[in-house]
């Protein structure tokens, strides 16, 4: 699709991304250096890269990639059932930051849409039914992104009204339980652990956490194990009974159904299907 509306509404051009757009567009984590890219996630879920840190995300969640930031989805997690619209923008410029730039250094880049989720999945649908039909439309797509933009800033400003220190506290504390589940999902973890790691109540962390992420801490524990699977299923000759294993079931029939409950088949089917497409 080619490039509408950049100067007069931001509006770059709009990517559907789903397994088929892996398929024909394969890329790793890679970066723009012109512009902003507003990602939705609307099926599925997974890890997804931005900056140095991966975020585990879901429906609902919305993934700001400045211009010059590194992000997208790990090689491995390209394969999961994630769907997701992509709005591109140019020439934006807020107060304070630098061009095609929402979010500091700082700030977490995922935003999770929860009373708004409705309007704002609305408007990238009609986006993209719209854009395909051709430039007759131009003028309502440019609109329509405009619009996403402002449902965007909107959010980020409710977050910032946030206590500027407590919302600091809370970053760190859930950027630390972040990278301490990273380390040790595969072990059998609880609340009690980490209460006792960062000496916070669990209760505290459990709602700090999933308030920033929308995840609660062992729901991501879990979702980091399933990935891990996935990834030792599609390149490992590893039995499903020892991948099960090493990522932290003792059980493989726990395992197999947990599996299927996240990915939507079971290991055996997905490793079948993914050495079939090999």
């Amino acid at each position: 699709m080619g490039k509408k509306g950049r100067e007069q509404n931001k509006f770059v051009t709009f990517h559907y991304v789903d397994e088929d757009y892996h398929r024909s567009h394969p890329q790793m984590v890679h970066r723009h250096s012109d512009v902003l890219e507003l990602l939705y996630i609307m099926e599925g879920g997974g890890g997804y890269v931005v900056g140095s840190h991966e975020y585990v995300v879901q429906p609902g969640n919305l993934v700001v990639c400045n211009t010059g930031v590194f992000h997208g989805e790990p090689l491995a997690a390209q394969a999961k059932q994630m769907v997701s619209y992509c709005c591109v923008l140019d020439n934006v410029q807020m107060p304070g930051f630098p061009r095609n730039t929402l979010t500091g250094g700082s700030e977490l880049p995922v935003l999770y849409f929860n009373e708004e989720r409705q309007e704002i999945e609305n408007m990238y649908y009609v986006l993209y039914d719209l854009f395909r039909k051709g430039d007759d439309y131009t003028p309502v797509c440019e609109h329509l992104a405009q619009s996403i933009l402002e449902m965007v800033l909107l959010r980020l400003r409710k977050r910032n009204q946030v206590n500027e220190e407590t919302r600091q506290k809370n970053n760190v504390l859930v950027r630390s339980v972040s990278d301490y589940l990273d380390d040790h999902f595969m072990e059998n973890l609880t609340l009690e652990d980490l209460e006792e790691t960062f000496h916070v109540s669990r209760f505290a962390i459990s709602h700090i956490f999933k308030e920033e992420t929308g995840f609660s801490p062992m729901k991501y524990v879990m979702m980091r194990r399933i990935g891990e699977s996935q990834n030792l299923l599609m390149n490992s000759k590893m039995s499903i009974g020892d991948i099960g294993e090493q990522i932290g079931f003792t059980d493989n029939s726990h395992f197999s159904n947990t599996f299927k409950k996240y990915v939507g088949t079971t290991p055996g089917a997905y490793r079948k299907h993914f050495r079939e497409e090999s």
